[in-house]
């Protein structure tokens, strides 16, 4: 899966709407962070950031619905659960780059100012 903080996100979309090169010829752009991370990639990161053991077990998308239900967005993340399970996720642009002038913020980076 490939993911971009809100932040970055935010500094991207502040980008395109005072440049009017960016958007001048209908332009599209998919804001994604540099590298695309599978469940054990990131379970992994999340270990060496928490320093606790977290795991990826897969599950139903419903079972994964059921377990952020109290929170309020059980199926938002069940939906985009099962994008990532069917690899609609995995793609990664320049475009933030493209847009900004630098990298966005990597995944390791982002837990620890945020964990």
């Amino acid at each position: 899966m490939s993911f971009i903080s809100r932040q970055d996100s935010a500094e991207a979309i502040a980008n395109v709407a005072v440049k009017p090169y960016l958007r001048d010829k209908g332009q599209n752009y998919l804001l994604t962070m540099s590298k695309n991370y599978t469940m054990p990639e990131l379970s992994y990161i999340m270990t060496n950031v928490t320093g606790e053991k977290i795991g990826y077990d897969p599950v139903t998308v419903k079972r994964f619905a059921e377990t952020y239900a109290a929170e309020g967005d059980g199926n938002e993340l069940a939906s985009m659960y099962q994008a990532a399970a069917m690899g609609l996720m995995n793609r990664v642009t320049d475009d933030f780059v493209y847009i900004t002038g630098h990298q966005p913020t990597d995944m390791k980076e982002f837990l620890i100012k945020n964990y």
